[in-house]
């Protein structure tokens, strides 16, 4: 996978309906470009399908949590890759300091939090790692139940 990849990609996991035509304007290359490197996306298991995002998932995946993750050496592209594949890994964010990335994760529960867990830190080049349980959200576009939200 290259940079237009992941730039597909992302493009797509904000708004998986968007038509090829936008998709090429805003990647600036041609259609038929998008069109074949989404079909070889989908050939090569990268992209294992399309969905749509309810304002009820994160009703339904209420174990949310914020992951620091430390790649050793250069591994940050094939680090990426591998955490994209991920489905319970909503976002992923890079960043300054001591953590590389941030990431965004949300499960049914804690059993397949724990799981989500385990997979990422057996991803080659995570040298470390830190996660922090979302416990409320008092501003942003998830309610909460203790009352505070938008």
């Amino acid at each position: 996978m290259d940079t237009l990849d992941l730039q597909l990609i992302s493009a797509l996991r904000s708004d998986g309906r968007r038509s090829v035509s936008d998709l090429a304007d805003d990647l600036k290359v041609s259609r038929a470009t998008v069109r074949a490197r989404m079909d070889k996306l989908q050939a090569s298991g990268e992209i294992l399908g399309f969905t749509a995002v309810l304002r009820d998932d994160w009703r339904d995946l209420p174990i949310r949590a914020v992951t620091l993750i430390e790649i050793a050496g250069r591994n940050t592209e094939p680090v990426a890759r591998a955490l994209t594949a991920m489905t319970e890994v909503r976002a992923i964010h890079t960043t300054n300091g001591k953590w590389d990335l941030v990431l965004e994760i949300a499960t049914r529960d804690l059993t397949a939090f724990d799981e989500v867990l385990h997979r990422i830190r057996l991803i080659e080049g995570i040298s470390g790692s830190e996660t922090n349980l979302l416990l409320s959200t008092r501003k942003g576009p998830v309610a909460s139940a203790s009352g505070f939200g938008t």
